[in-house]
C-alpha cells in the first residue's frame, strides 16, 4: 500500500519547517531519481548543480543552502540526519513482520521464547536460551546454548551464535554474520608447534548494536569481548577474542581488530582500517579507511590518516627511504 504523508507531517517528524504544510509526499528519493512525489535531500555542496534537474517535489535542506533553491523545502539543521528518520517512515520491511515457529525449527530444552516472535524454517535453537518479545530469526539461522536474546532483535539468515553470547534489544545481525567464534589464540611450544588456548569468554553485545553481513565477532578468551550500545558495524568486519568497542563507535567494511584492542565512545574506524593487539584508543578518535593503528591514542578528539595513494613499487622504496632517513630511522 502506498505511504503518503503531508509536509506538514514530516516536518514536525523531524522539527523542521516547511514552506507549504499541505504538500503530499509518497516517496523519498535521490536528487536523480525523484519523481514529484518526491522528497530529497541536499547535504553536500557537490550535489548542488543537480538542484536545477531534479523533479523532487521538496528538499530537505539548511538554511545556508536556501539561495540555491526556489520551490517547496523542509528547513532542517541537518538534512542527511533528516532522510535517515524520514526514510523509517518508507521503509516497509516492518510491515512485513509475522509470527510463528516453523515446523521445521529445532529447539532445545528449557528455551524460553515470547509468542510475539517470528522463527523461520532450518533454524536450530539450543537449551536453556531466553528469547525476548517481537524477535524476527531467518531461515538456517544456528543458535547455541545459554544464550540471552533481547526484545525486537533482528537476526537475518545463515547467523550463527554460538553459545553463552547475550544480545541485547533492538540489535540487527544480518546474513552470515559470527558472534562467540573461538578466538584466535595459540602459545608456541618448545618443538616449534602451537598449543590452543582454550577460549572459555562469551561475547556481550548491548542494545541499538548492528552487525553487518558476515561479519566475525571472537569470544573472549576468559573475558568476555563486549559491544557497547549503539554501535554499528559494517559487512566483513573481524573483532578477536576480549575486544571492546566503546558505545556509539561506528566500524566501516572490512576493518580489523586483533585480541585485547580497546576502542573509546563514539569513534569512526575507517574501512580496512587494522587496529593492533592491546591497544587503545581514545573517545571521539577518527581512524581514516586503511589506516594501521600500532600505538595506542591516549588524546581524545584526534584523527589518523596512514594510507599513501599507490605508487610504482621501486618510486615507492625510494619514497620510503627518504622518509626513513628523514625521520633518523636509518
Amino acid at each position: 500500500m502506498l505511504k503518503e504523508y503531508k509536509c506538514s507531517e514530516l516536518a514536525k517528524f523531524v522539527k523542521g519547517k516547511a514552506s507549504s504544510n499541505n504538500i503530499i509526499i509518497d516517496n523519498i528519493s535521490s536528487l536523480e531519481s525523484a519523481t514529484d512525489s518526491s522528497i530529497s535531500f541536499l547535504s553536500d555542496a557537490s550535489y548542488i548543480p543537480k538542484l536545477s534537474a531534479t523533479k523532487s517535489k521538496v528538499i530537505l535542506i539548511k538554511q545556508d543552502d536556501l539561495k540555491y533553491w526556489n520551490k517547496d523545502y523542509i528547513l532542517v539543521e541537518n538534512p542527511y540526519l533528516a532522510f535517515s528518520k524520514i526514510a523509517t517512515l518508507f521503509d516497509d520491511q516492518n510491515d512485513n513482520r509475522s509470527f510463528g515457529v516453523h515446523s521445521s525449527v529445532i529447539i532445545g530444552k528449557d528455551t524460553k521464547f515470547d509468542k510475539k516472535s517470528n522463527i523461520s524454517p532450518n533454524t536450530v535453537i539450543g537449551e536453556s536460551c531466553s528469547l525476548g518479545e517481537n524477535i524476527q530469526i531467518g531461515p538456517n539461522v544456528s543458535i547455541g546454548n545459554n544464550v540471552i536474546i533481547g526484545n525486537n532483535t533482528v537476526i537475518h539468515a545463515n547467523v550463527s551464535i554460538e553459545n553463552k553470547v547475550k544480545i541485547g534489544n533492538n540489535c540487527i545481525l544480518f546474513s552470515g554474520s559470527r558472534v562467540g567464534t573461538d578466538g584466535f589464540g595459540y602459545a608456541p611450544d618448545n618443538d616449534g608447534s602451537w598449543s590452543k588456548i582454550p577460549q572459555t569468554g562469551s561475547v556481550i553485545i548491548e542494545d541499538n548494536v548492528d552487525i553487518g553481513a558476515n561479519t566475525t565477532i571472537d569470544c573472549g578468551a576468559i573475558d568476555d569481548t563486549t559491544i557497547k550500545s549503539g554501535v554499528k558495524i559494517d559487512n566483513l568486519v573481524h573483532i578477536a577474542h576480549n575486544c571492546f568497542i566503546g558505545e556509539g563507535t561506528i566500524i566501516a567494511a572490512m576493518a580489523g581488530f586483533a585480541g585485547s584492542s580497546k576502542i573509546g565512545k563514539h569513534c569512526m574506524i575507517g574501512g580496512g582500517a587494522r587496529i593492533g593487539p592491546n591497544i587503545s584508543i581514545a573517545d571521539k578518535t577518527v581512524i581514516s579507511p586503511t589506516t594501521a593503528i600500532a600505538k595506542s591514542i591516549k588524546k581524545e578528539g584526534q584523527r589518523f590518516t596512514g594510507a599513501l595513494p599507490p605508487l610504482n613499487h621501486k618510486d615507492w622504496l625510494k619514497y620510503a627511504v627518504k622518509f626513513m632517513l628523514k625521520k633518523g630511522m636509518k
